[in-house]
């Protein structure tokens, strides 16, 4: 070996044996759940990583609540848009804000009984510093959705009363 090559070795070897997680890194996605399985969070940065972006893949995620009317009539319509074939990528999470013992043990029924099987978890977390995270203007009223792909973020602080409504929503993050 020439006396050149060996330190640029040793640097190699050096950058590599250091390169851990850096400070940097994305927090990794939460466990999602199903209709008969609704993991429960207590503390935002646990789901934090829900909303790392940087993904061809398109993520609906809406806030809800059991006892939020509104909330409940748009979650068949989460479900079509889930269920129909897109030209990119959609996944759709449910993200519970229900913080009753009694109102989450009914998410699983409830699920089954509308038809509903979309990725969820339910966040306890009831501080309120952590939704300016998400969105700076949330007040945290019900529903609300964020929708991202990549760098492109848009969030609805308002129910979506008509799939046409919801696909409109989304049609901006599938151009392109």
């Amino acid at each position: 070996m020439s006396k050149s090559f060996i330190p640029a070795l040793l640097l190699l070897a050096l950058v590599l044996c250091t390169c851990g997680p850096s400070q940097n890194d994305p927090t990794p996605p939460p466990a999602l759940g199903n209709a008969e399985n609704v993991p429960v969070y207590e503390h935002f940065a646990d789901i934090e990583g829900l909303f790392g972006g940087g993904s061809d893949t398109a993520y609906l995620v809406n806030f809800w609540a059991t006892w939020c009317k509104p909330c409940r009539e748009e979650l068949p319509l989460l479900q079509r848009l889930a269920d129909e074939a897109s030209p990119v990528p959609v996944k759709v999470v449910l993200v519970s804000l229900d913080t009753e013992p009694s109102a989450i043990e009914r998410i699983p029924d409830y699920f089954q009984q509308a038809g509903i099987n979309l990725p969820n978890l339910v966040l306890t977390d009831e501080g309120s510093e952590w939704g300016k995270t998400i969105d700076r203007a949330w007040t945290g009223a019900l529903p609300t959705t964020i929708l991202y792909r990549g760098k492109r973020k848009y969030v609805y602080r308002r129910n979506f009363p008509t799939y046409v409504d919801l696909q409109g929503a989304i049609q901006p993050l599938l151009d392109g």
